[in-house]
């Protein structure tokens, strides 16, 4: 696949049209709910992949390929490389006789390319190893047949056939290339179109050899290359067009699952804002101020004794919500409002001064006043010590 960042006029095309295609989902996301964006993100999904599908189906009807260069000669003036691509033609006494013949020629190197032909569903399948192993008995049987090791070498690929010639060229750099097919696609054989793209990619002698059981090698005449170059084409844009429409469709559901995930989310949100708000509603009322005072010998104990007592030691508040204290403390010396397990310390200073109770967690918890003064008032709920309710 063709990188976008190429060229620099290639990179800032591609980077506009991606910033182009961002602005209206960015948009929908900013001003509209979670489900808005995202089919606003599919449909701008779907423009660019429906032009991305017109021009790769206007370039496999064209077959608009490229033409390379050929590879810089290798070896000596004097010296030619030969590569013949085949597959299940290759057991063909002809095919072997003309690499012979070739082999034979002095200073001429062949190397036989076997192309394993492995479809997209035997990958998936994992029966990779059965064409791999097929192709190179393929391969050695005809490498045994025709001899000449010094000069005829083999391989073979598991990539496409096209994919695979051009990386030979990388590494063998041939200045002749021999394509060998049946008259119609086989299943186990290379496309009988094969040899017209090799000639459009590269700029090399191409000559393509058709062979039959038993029938000698023959090259089909223009007519026939125009009939598979047209055929190859329309089936190519067919295959790509079905994987398109596929892809679509895989596309569209998964958008249309996450817009349902979304929706469902945020009615689940609302419902628990709902229920939240309800319960809020439904607990009693809390004061924002309390006021209240401390008292020496205040309050009559059980056993009739006055004890020193807050005269409020009941407080109710909400979690996460701050109360104000307005305490006057009649004492000449301080007291607190202390509740280790809600995180509560409050020292309240001679006098009449304000404080803020603030709990964070809902519950219920007992406190008491940590400065020396009546033990026993201390120790009981109602005196020195009581409770903080956390709704």
């Amino acid at each position: 696949m063709r990188s976008p960042f190429h060229s620099e006029p290639e990179a800032f095309r591609f980077v506009l049209l991606l910033t182009l295609a961002l602005i209206p989902v960015v948009l929908a996301a900013a001003l509209g709910p979670t489900w808005l964006a995202l089919a606003v993100l599919a449909v701008v999904l779907g423009a660019l992949a429906l032009r991305v599908a017109q021009l790769r189906m206007r370039k496999l009807r064209g077959l608009e390929l490229p033409v390379k260069m050929a590879p810089p000669h290798m070896g000596s003036a004097a010296e030619r490389r030969v590569l013949v691509v085949a597959n299940d033609t290759l057991s063909e006494e002809a095919l072997l006789t003309e690499v012979e013949r070739l082999a034979s020629v002095p200073r001429t190197h062949v190397l036989l390319l076997v192309p394993a032909l492995i479809s997209p569903g035997a990958r998936l399948t994992g029966a990779v190893d059965s064409l791999l192993d097929q192709a190179r008995l393929r391969l050695r049987t005809a490498l045994d047949r025709v001899g000449h090791d010094l000069v005829v070498a083999g391989e073979i690929s598991e990539a496409d056939p096209l994919e695979a010639i051009e990386d030979t060229f990388a590494t063998f750099a041939p200045d002749e290339v021999i394509v060998s097919t049946r008259w119609e696609r086989a299943a186990s054989g290379l496309e009988p179109r094969l040899a017209g793209l090799v000639r459009e990619r590269f700029a090399v002698p191409v000559r393509h050899l058709v062979f039959e059981p038993g029938a000698a090698a023959q090259e089909p005449d223009k007519d026939i290359e125009a009939r598979y170059r047209h055929e190859f084409g329309e089936a190519a844009a067919r295959r790509f067009g079905l994987k398109a429409l596929a892809g679509v469709g895989i596309l569209a559901a998964v958008l249309m699952s996450m817009v349902a995930l979304v929706q469902s989310s945020e009615r689940e949100e609302a419902r628990a804002a709902s229920q939240a708000a309800a319960e809020q509603a439904a607990l009693p009322p809390v004061a924002t101020v309390v006021h209240l005072s401390v008292i020496p010998e205040y309050k009559r104990g059980p056993e009739g004794e006055k004890h020193d007592a807050f005269t409020t030691t009941e407080f109710a508040v909400r979690a996460g919500q701050p109360q104000e204290l307005r305490i006057d403390n009649t004492d000449s010396v301080p007291h607190s409002i202390t509740a280790p397990a809600a995180g509560v310390n409050i020292v309240v200073m001679p006098g009449t001064h304000t404080y803020t109770l603030l709990v964070k967690q809902p519950g219920t918890f007992l406190w008491f006043c940590t400065f020396i003064c009546d033990e026993w008032a201390m120790q009981h709920p109602g005196y020195m010590s009581g409770y903080i309710t956390v709704s």
